[in-house]
């Protein structure tokens, strides 16, 4: 048995081993670059106008655990330990076989809990089938198309532990408003079969990012232009080959924050046509706008962050395009004609903001 002089010294050097932490991530502060982090944020002041702050020390706590001295290499140390050894991730991220990343905020799609209810499958198939209307009764072809969850396409390499959601015995929220815009007589594209039959021939989704790569977007520009009525280019027809390792996946940025790490994407080897009008930053821009592409035809895109691979594809294969992430939906841009064809893009994830995004209908 250990002697009580061996309990006190084992006491001491753990308690000190702790303090000494403490002081080197405070004290480490001082250190030039050791406290960088992108959260960002000054350190709450204890002195105020009106005298000693009250809540000084919880401000200070949070401030305190976003900055103290290497955060963020340390964080990326134990992501990468539970990642490689436990195969978890954390609140945002599920980690999948085969170094696949999955966004957490899918898993109830995934499982099936949490689905939507009447009503609200209700609303949004009125919303798309206002939208339609107002498209048509403008002599403007309307499409509606859904992108798949990662997990929906490459379920097999999410963990074993996570119960799948039968769609035999328990339709997905896609599938039921599918069946409810047919009825209506609303234009849709049910992706999944594509996306599912084209995977054998290559990778579709990057495995560290919520979306799907150039290859997936390609194979799903095709569909969209084929159900819109549409003949694809003839370079759409053709499967990317030339692999780029400069892609940064959002999951991995969840996961690993400061780090940098790439991911494979393919490239769209095309001297694009199309350039961008206005002032374009990134691929996010609330509106993205290209003209003089090699196509034919003036595209309005209502979209969400699956729509970012899609702009290099429609930019080349319509004249004009409008990509647009405002909901809800600017509709009222077609009152000018100057469009042949809407497109509403959404992920599955997000099914639930379809509801209102019609409000500009109605003033019809």
């Amino acid at each position: 048995m250990m002697k009580h002089s061996e309990h006190k010294g084992l006491y001491l050097t753990v308690t000190a081993a702790f303090f000494l932490l403490c002081a080197f991530f405070s004290l480490g502060l001082l250190i030039p670059g050791a406290a960088e982090t992108a959260e960002g944020g000054d350190m709450p002041r204890l002195l105020t106008e009106d005298g000693i702050s009250p809540a000084w020390r919880d401000d200070f706590e949070i401030w305190f655990s976003k900055h103290f001295a290497y955060r963020d290499r340390l964080v990326n140390a134990y992501s990468a330990l539970r990642e490689t050894v436990f195969h978890t991730g954390n609140d945002q991220v599920i980690v999948g076989k085969d170094g696949f990343l999955f966004f957490a905020d899918t898993l109830d799609c995934y499982t099936g809990a949490d689905p939507m209810t009447k009503e609200e499958l209700t609303a949004a198939a009125d919303a798309l089938e206002n939208l339609s209307d107002y498209a048509e009764a403008r002599g403007v072809s309307f499409l509606f198309v859904c992108a798949p969850n990662k997990n929906t396409i490459y379920g097999e390499y999410m963990p074993d532990a996570v119960p799948r959601r039968s769609e035999e015995t328990d339709a997905s929220d896609l599938t039921r408003l599918l069946i409810l815009l047919e009825q209506r007589g609303v234009n849709a594209l049910d992706l999944r079969p594509v996306l599912a039959e084209a995977k054998g021939e290559g990778l579709l989704y990057h495995r560290r990012d919520t979306h799907w790569n150039a290859e997936g977007a390609r194979v799903a520009a095709k569909a969209i232009l084929e159900a819109a009525g549409l003949t694809p280019p003839v370079w759409m027809n053709q499967p990317l080959t030339a692999v780029s390792r400069t892609f940064e996946g959002d999951l991995d940025a969840l996961l690993y924050p400061g780090a940098e790490r790439y991911d494979e994407d393919y490239v769209l080897a095309l001297e694009d046509g199309y350039v961008y009008k206005g002032n374009f930053r990134t691929p996010m821009d609330m509106r993205v706008e290209t003209e003089n592409g090699m196509g034919q035809g003036s595209v309005l895109m209502f979209r969400d962050s699956f729509g970012n691979a899609l702009i290099p594809l429609f930019g080349n294969a319509a004249e004009h395009v409008l990509f647009s992430r405002a909901n809800p939906y600017r509709v009222d841009w077609l009152d000018d004609g100057e469009y042949d064809l809407v497109i509403v893009e959404i992920a599955e994830r997000n099914l639930r903001d379809l509801i209102g995004s019609d409000a500009r209908c109605a003033g019809e």
